[in-house]
């Protein structure tokens, strides 16, 4: 890794959709990895059958927060929405 967050001020971003019945699995697998990253629920995705998830990671973790996504994706239907790098300014 050429460049931390204290450098660059660089966040990784990504949102994923996965069923309502699998959230929890997710929060508790986020939680369990204490310091990897931060979350929250889309407000919008409360009515429906499942849940968007907005995550963000010091831009240095990003290859293990994506290599932690690809293995719960292979527990569950867990879709990228969207992923990017993104200013924390």
């Amino acid at each position: 890794m050429s460049h931390s967050y204290k450098q660059t001020k660089e966040l990784y971003y990504t949102r994923i959709r996965v069923p309502k019945d699998d959230a929890y699995f997710v929060y508790f697998t986020f939680e369990s990895n204490e310091g990897l990253c931060f979350y929250s629920t889309v407000d919008d995705s409360l009515k429906g059958q499942y849940r968007d998830i907005d995550v963000k990671c010091a831009i240095e973790w990003r290859e293990i927060l994506v290599s932690l996504l690809d293995r719960m994706k292979t527990e569950m239907r867990l879709d990228i929405l969207e992923s990017k790098v993104i200013s924390d300014f």
